[in-house]
């Protein structure tokens, strides 16, 4: 919990009345703060059950590039050596036009757990991991609010070693986002989601069936924080699970965010 807490009274000190000028580019900021009632990670339920702090820092480095740190933190003492730290790079842009325009994200991650080893050493597991994506989303292909997107992951061990190692692999999630809005609450903006997720194999620390793994839906709102003038995003999310290696029961799960953008 005091890991969280210096990593946003560090956040906070950026200065909040404009972007931070770099090399005479202003460089975007946004901190965000989250917990999560699980952790559930593309299917898999990270912390059996409990909870998560997950703290995040997003660095728009201007013409579509950005690098981002993230962090997960377990929100009760019962999972062991479960700290992660994401670093990812990334480049965003549009193609096409009118209705066929796709948003895409393309980038790199590397996801470094740091109580437990990199390498895998005699019979455990290297526990680093890195993959590369591409996220896509048509904003315009359906109209009335409704975003179909398409989600690409490729995962390898970050490094090898003398132990077992999980195979390399992909995991493909499409589905899309409605967006509305209720005439009763005119200033919360709701989206609902859905995602269908197929895994070829890849997991944390074990290998898995190919197969499509599980359904997500969610539904989440904002609104701004009238004393900060940041965003709070509550959500809440279903998962039916469909494949017994990646998770054998269904998740019932909810969070909420803050998030301030300099």
């Amino acid at each position: 919990m005091r890991k969280v807490l210096a990593m946003v009274v560090l956040c906070g000190l950026v200065p909040a009345a404009s972007a931070v000028d770099v090399f005479g580019t202003d460089l975007g900021v946004t901190v965000d703060v989250t917990f999560m009632s699980k952790y559930i990670w593309r299917g898999f339920d990270r912390f059996d059950d409990k909870a998560a702090w997950q703290p995040s820092v997003d660095f728009d480095l201007g013409g579509g590039f950005g690098a981002s740190v993230w962090a997960s933190y377990a929100g009760s003492s019962g999972a062991v050596d479960a700290t992660e730290y994401n670093y990812t790079v990334y480049y965003g842009n549009s193609i096409f036009e009118d209705c066929f325009k796709t948003d895409y994200t393309v980038g790199w991650r590397y996801y470094d757990f740091i109580d437990r080893p990199s390498k895998g050493v005699v019979d455990k597991v290297g526990a680093d991991l890195q993959e590369v994506f591409v996220e896509t989303e048509m904003p315009q292909l359906v109209g009335y609010g409704i975003v179909p997107h398409i989600n690409y992951y490729y995962l390898w061990k970050a490094q090898s070693g003398g132990g077992v190692n999980v195979p390399s692999g992909s995991i493909i999630a499409l589905g899309f986002d409605y967006n509305f809005t209720l005439q009763q609450a005119p200033d919360f903006p709701m989206t609902f989601m859905w995602d269908i997720v197929y895994n070829d194999g890849v997991g944390y620390d074990k290998t898995v069936d190919n197969d499509w793994s599980h359904m997500l839906w969610g539904l989440k709102t904002e609104f701004a924080c009238p004393v900060t003038g940041g965003k709070i995003t509550p959500a809440v999310y279903f998962q039916n699970s469909f494949e017994s290696t990646v998770n054998n029961e269904d998740e019932l799960f909810a969070g909420i965010s803050y998030s301030l953008s300099f």
